[in-house]
């Protein structure tokens, strides 16, 4: 028999929870551990039981979606998750696939597109709904290409850091900073920090 795959489950909506359960519980070989109904509970679940897959809900109280993706990331980055939401707006797919989430699923897909996603994610595979394979694409295609060093820098502007502080992070002087700074503001079209904070939050970035 194949190993038992450890999934948690968080969403608000009592009926997607109902309905998840009946499938999820209906697997032989899907164990349901735990169950959420808002992002600090999803966070303090994960660390306390360590899931194989953690299927979650974009919007529920407490932290943004992005932001407990980015957490759980950080502290379990072993587990696959898989965004399960009624929403495929360009900033949340941005967002999901900034984070590394393995999956990104609408809740208007049939159950078994959960199951099959479960089974893809745990066998090292991603699973996106086709709507969202389509727009990915095109953002991909839209978007500037970013080196790794100017994504680093982004993500720190993003979180309020100045030059001085980028740069004894990374190692280089605050001039290159600068520099790559600039350079940045170019391929973005923007003119000044505050232009590139915003540019960043509009497509997903967390500060």
């Amino acid at each position: 028999m194949p190993p038992t795959i450890r999934v948690i489950l968080a969403d608000d909506h009592p009926l997607i929870l109902t309905g998840l359960r009946t499938t999820l519980t209906a697997q032989a070989d899907i164990e349901l551990i735990g169950e959420a109904t808002t992002g600090e509970e999803v966070q303090q679940l994960c660390l306390a039981l360590r899931p194989d897959v953690l299927l979650l809900d974009l919007r529920m109280p407490g932290p943004p979606g992005l932001k407990t993706l980015a957490f759980l990331r950080e502290h379990c980055a072993t587990i696959k998750i898989i965004v399960l939401t009624a929403y495929d707006d360009d900033i949340y797919i941005r967002g999901v696939a900034r984070a590394g989430a393995a999956g990104y699923i609408l809740k208007d897909e049939a159950p078994e597109a959960v199951v099959q996603a479960i089974h893809t994610t745990v066998q090292g595979g991603t699973w996106f709904s086709r709507p969202v394979v389509d727009k990915l694409a095109d953002l991909r295609k839209a978007e500037p290409h970013l080196t790794e060093r100017e994504r680093q820098i982004l993500s720190l502007i993003v979180q309020g850091w100045d030059n001085a502080r980028i740069a004894a992070e990374v190692g280089l002087a605050e001039q290159t900073i600068r520099n790559h700074a600039s350079h940045l503001y170019a391929k973005l079209g923007v003119k000044s920090r505050t232009e590139a904070v915003i540019w960043a939050k509009n497509r997903g970035w967390e500060g």
